[in-house]
């Protein structure tokens, strides 16, 4: 009776799995959709049909293919590669709290970027997200070797919080220091925005999708692992600080690739992850890395509509929202956790 209760539960979590996958491609489809219609101009359905089928007038070709449709996969790519991320760090670090937003690594590739900016550094637009990179494990790796030599691994929070705070302070240190005319663009970008992201944008940021996430995937195993405990991983034979560092250093460049083009979009990571295992009530890492990547893409392109028609003719940075909802995600959590002990 146990074995076919566990089979019919195994069955009733897999059907949960890939109803939930194919309903993030379906509203992504449908997002996308909605992205190419609404806007200054709007296009009805029959008119963007008469785009894709190259008899529409020359002003709506170039707002579909040009301008909407850009931003749309840019968005989509940013929102996969941050919550892939996220799902990364929480299952490596064994805290659901846990986000390049929270460790310090966003802030780091931030405050290279903004320098770029500001000091007009002779930096090429394809190695923007190296020199994020260079940033984001800078400061990563300061607060990861803070935390787990003297603190408890959960305590890095409280660590990455203070790096985070400490660079941001620099960072509009850095501002001040710019011309007048850096700062309304520093503004959108270290806010986070998908405004203007154009198809260079797109092609930069997919040699880092197609890289990255199948190196990401593989590290699935370990960070099951994982979950076991460091000493039980060990006993396993998994070297738990060489895996760590390396899990660490790819979420770390899928951060820095998102942050040197669409800058650093807060609170995916954190949000996407910890959603995934809640709905799909499963801590398989080879279920929800998948799930957040179609998930994190879903969200963005979501969120990034929303701030791109609710509030016209003004545009808000879809970071903004992003971060209000995330900040009270995790007000939320640190809440629960507290009336649970």
């Amino acid at each position: 009776m146990k074995v076919v209760n566990k089979v019919k539960n195994g069955q009733s979590k897999r059907s949960i799995i890939f109803f939930i996958a194919f309903l993030c491609m379906v509203l992504s489809c449908f997002l996308l959709i909605l992205n190419l219609m609404l806007g200054e101009p709007n296009l009805s359905f029959t008119s963007l049909l008469q785009v894709l089928d190259g008899q529409a007038t020359k002003l709506e070709r170039i707002v579909v293919y040009e301008i909407r449709f850009p931003r749309w996969v840019a968005g989509w790519i940013a929102g996969a590669l941050l919550a892939l991320a996220g799902a990364m760090l929480q299952d490596a670090l064994q805290n659901e709290l846990a986000g390049p937003e929270l460790t310090g690594v966003s802030a780091g590739a931030a405050m290279v970027m903004a320098c770029t900016t500001v000091f007009n550094l002779p930096l090429s637009f394809a190695l923007y997200p190296l020199a994020a990179l260079i940033g984001a494990i800078l400061s990563g790796l300061i607060v990861i070797t803070v935390a787990s030599s003297k603190l408890r691994r959960s305590s890095i929070l409280l660590v990455g919080a203070a790096m985070t705070t400490t660079i941001n302070a620099l960072v509009i240190v850095v501002i001040s220091i710019g011309r007048p005319n850096d700062i309304g663009l520093l503004f959108f970008y270290l806010t986070g925005s998908l405004a203007n992201r154009t198809q260079e944008h797109v092609m930069a940021l997919l040699p880092w999708f197609i890289i990255g996430v199948p190196l990401a995937l593989l590290s699935g195993k370990a960070l099951n692992v994982f979950r076991l405990g460091d000493e039980a991983a060990k006993a396993r034979g998994v070297s738990v600080d060489r895996i760590r560092l390396l899990v660490f250093g790819i979420s770390a460049t899928l951060t820095a690739a998102v942050v040197a083009y669409c800058g650093p979009i807060g609170f995916v990571s954190l949000i996407i992850p910890h959603l995934t295992r809640r709905v799909v009530q499963s801590t398989n890492s080879y279920v929800i890395m998948p799930l957040s990547i179609l998930a994190g893409g879903t969200f963005l392109t979501g969120m990034d509509l929303i701030t791109r028609t609710y509030f016209y003719p003004v545009e808000i940075p879809v970071g903004l929202l992003t971060s209000i909802i995330g900040g009270s995600w995790l007000l939320f959590m640190f809440i629960k956790r507290r009336t649970s002990l």
